[in-house]
């Protein structure tokens, strides 16, 4: 791969299109659950991203060694695993939308595991901005919990899911420097696409695409939730990373919530006062924690230091 840095309009091109494609994978799966249980749409995303990349990139797995496979596994678990069937959960009773902008608290997450497992220095801009993060989650959650309180484990659950994205993107930075993003995302999917495949067809996914008259068009959004979603645009962002800076390309956590909004008003969810001042906090809350370089990128300087001095 050339070292050679994109051209800003080629980089903004790429943004724009993370962006949409993450910002719409919650309506996809408001959309699948016309069909499929989420259970079925986690295992299904996680099967076709694997045999999509398995078809793609075996090439590579030649280049991985016996000290890569145990941080692979972490990365199936928490970064392919258990956030794709905790999102579909959480949107089973909540607003695609307001799930959407939770997913933004990726950074949040990355600093305090940074703070706690690589001790990171911390300034108080970063502290506010990791409180200005859970307020604005708070907000957002509140009016859902008032009016059920039966919501609350499922505003939760898509908190879960970006610690485990958090835990996925530190252990990329602290274990694999030395691997590019296509073997990362083979082998880490094969850890759970495996298993998803064979679990998927231990329910009634096969009867549903044989008498839901609308289980194909809901397969349809699925397929590109896990081979656009989970396959392309993991690649297509590690390449913006490579190409452009760490900072630029973790700054697509900014549209990705406004995306799923736009996304939740078409589909005619409420949108009320409280997701706009919660996406507000949680969106300056993330842009102070990135404001010294983005918490991945001073994970992966702590570490080179420290190996360096030994």
């Amino acid at each position: 791969m050339s070292n050679k840095p994109l051209s800003p309009l080629i980089a903004w091109i790429l943004f724009i299109l993370l962006a949409l494609t993450w910002g719409s994978s919650f309506i996809l799966m408001k959309r699948g659950l016309a069909s499929f249980d989420y259970l079925q749409i986690g295992l299904l995303r996680i099967a076709m991203a694997f045999w999509f990349m398995s078809f793609i990139g075996i090439k590579h797995l030649k280049k991985i060694s016996k000290q890569n496979w145990k941080p692979l596994l972490v990365i199936g678990i928490f970064g392919n695993g258990i956030p794709y069937l905790l999102f579909p959960l959480a949107v089973t009773k909540l607003d695609s939308s307001l799930v959407g902008i939770l997913n933004a608290m990726v950074p949040v997450f990355t600093l305090i595991i940074g703070l706690i497992w690589f001790k990171i220095k911390v300034k108080w801009l970063a502290t506010l901005g990791v409180t200005l993060g859970f307020i604005g989650a708070i907000v957002l959650l509140l009016p859902e919990v008032q009016l059920d309180s039966s919501k609350l484990a499922y505003g939760i659950y898509p908190i879960l899911a970006t610690i485990c994205y958090a835990i996925s993107i530190n252990t990329i930075n602290s274990k694999l420097t030395n691997l590019g993003p296509m073997p990362i995302t083979l082998i880490s999917l094969c850890f759970v696409g495996i298993p998803a495949t064979i679990a998927l067809f231990g329910t009634d996914f096969v009867h549903i695409m044989r008498t839901d008259p609308l289980a194909w068009e809901s397969f349809g959004y699925i397929a590109i939730l896990g081979l656009v979603g989970s396959s392309l645009a993991i690649l297509l962002f590690n390449y913006l990373i490579k190409k452009t800076t760490s900072l630029f390309a973790a700054s697509v956590t900014y549209a990705i919530p406004i995306v799923a909004l736009a996304w939740g008003v078409f589909d005619g969810e409420k949108v009320g006062l409280n997701h706009l001042f919660g996406m507000l906090a949680i969106l300056l809350g993330v842009y102070l924690v990135n404001m010294k370089g983005s918490p991945a990128e001073r994970i992966r300087k702590r570490l080179a230091k420290k190996n360096a001095s030994e």
